[in-house]
């Protein structure tokens, strides 16, 4: 106190300069301070240019890319010549067929083509008669006797051929009725060679015999495909970032290195109970809950090694950009008309406010597009003021020796000081 009642100029001046020094304080610190001033940066990240890729991971199980199911009636088989899990390929026998039913059926098939191949010997027989009888198409008579070309012709060619004036009429008519029983006479032989061959059910693609059932008096052969597809499942979430076309990674055991391939189908429809490739995966995998959709991944290498229900990882490209930058999502500004900036450091240590154009947005990253400079030092998104001054804990680059040299004690005093 005897120091205060002694000396009250003094104490005044010390708490003058005190309020004055906490005032000052408050208006250059203040969030919205208007007050040039140097900030301290202890977190920054550096601009890198690269290939920015969004990616949907997913377990997926190795599935055929078509089931075929062929059908036979029990009763007319003889044999059944296949078994589960077999390999097959296309025509291949799967059952016999009981020998009467094919005798019976060829016999029908050959008396019909005989009937033809009688009818083909008369019309070209008759063709031959008007040839050499009137001397074809050019010969001056005007008129044909059709009692005297061919006997054994049916009565709807002899009519077609009596309303007839001229010879190369006629020449036509039997032209054109010769080209239709030739027409006859091959599909008839093609039934009789597809009779011969498949004298049973035939496989009618490569594969493997899946199932074989016998229900209500029929036995049904279910065989995959010898290509095959990979199967994944989306949560609601996910369906909304694939679609059909983007590009797959794979990774599947057995086999060295990624697959690649692209997305054929998504489902529109929820899977149910009674997916079979969605069971088999679940039992070594997580589906997503409560409801997935199921996507068909096809790999553009053949996987002749790796067996169905094989699960591997399939990691979906859903987004993606070149030549892009990366930086936290929490450190870009968001303004109106959906524009967006972030704050950065220039080459003078100076804060800046740089336009950007988003391309993506990932879990906690946001990939954009803008005329940055690699090196460039991006800082989190916290209210400053422009072109305000920076110092920063930690050196961008390697603090060398011959740098200390170049800056004398004026430039010490003058950043301490300003």
């Amino acid at each position: 106190m005897r120091f205060i009642k002694s000396r009250p100029w003094t104490i005044l001046s010390i708490i003058v300069i005190a309020l004055l020094i906490g005032v000052n304080a408050y208006f250059v610190f203040k969030d919205d301070s208007k007050v040039a001033r140097s900030y301290f940066i202890d977190e920054f990240q550096i601009a890198a240019t690269g290939e920015r890729k969004e990616t949907v991971e997913k377990d997926a199980i190795v599935a055929p890319s078509q089931t075929y199911t062929i059908s036979a009636d029990a009763k007319s088989l003889s044999a059944i010549d296949a078994t589960r899990g077999q390999e097959v390929h296309a025509n291949d026998l799967l059952a016999t067929y009981k020998t009467e039913k094919v005798d019976g059926e060829l016999t029908k098939l050959e008396a019909e083509r005989t009937a033809y191949e009688t009818e083909l010997s008369d019309l070209e027989s008759a063709l031959a008669e008007i040839e050499s009888e009137y001397g074809g198409a050019n010969d001056p008579k005007s008129s044909i006797n059709t009692d005297q070309i061919s006997e054994k012709l049916n009565v709807s060619v002899k009519f077609e051929l009596g309303q007839q004036a001229t010879p190369s009429t006629a020449v036509a008519i039997l032209n054109r009725h010769i080209a239709e029983t030739n027409r006859e006479v091959a599909l008839l032989d093609a039934r009789i060679e597809q009779i011969k061959a498949w004298q049973g059910v035939i496989c009618p693609v490569d594969g493997v015999i899946s199932k074989i059932t016998e229900e209500a008096g029929t036995v049904t052969f279910e065989i995959y495909s010898a290509e095959k597809s990979m199967l994944a499942y989306l949560s609601e979430d996910e369906w909304q970032k694939v679609e059909d076309g983007q590009t797959v990674t794979f990774k599947l055991p057995h086999n060295d290195g990624d697959l690649s391939g692209t997305v054929v189908q998504k489902q529109k429809i929820a899977m149910n109970t009674e997916s079979l490739w969605a069971n088999e995966l679940a039992k070594t995998a997580k589906l997503p809950k409560p409801t997935s959709y199921e996507v068909i991944l096809h790999q553009d290498d053949i996987l002749d090694n790796i067996p169905f229900s094989t699960v591997g990882k399939a990691a979906i490209t859903v987004n993606e950009a070149s030549n892009a930058f990366k930086v936290k999502s929490a450190w870009v500004k968001s303004r109106k008309n959906n524009k967006h900036s972030i704050y950065t450091i220039d080459e003078n240590g100076k804060i800046r406010l740089e336009d950007i154009q988003v391309a993506f947005k990932t879990a906690d990253s946001t990939i954009f597009s803008s005329y940055l400079e690699a090196g460039t030092p991006i800082i989190a998104n916290e209210q400053r003021n422009i072109l305000a001054r920076s110092f920063r804990s930690i050196p961008l680059e390697k603090i060398k020796w011959q740098d200390f040299k170049k800056i004398g004690w004026k430039d010490y005093v003058k950043y301490i000081v300003f």
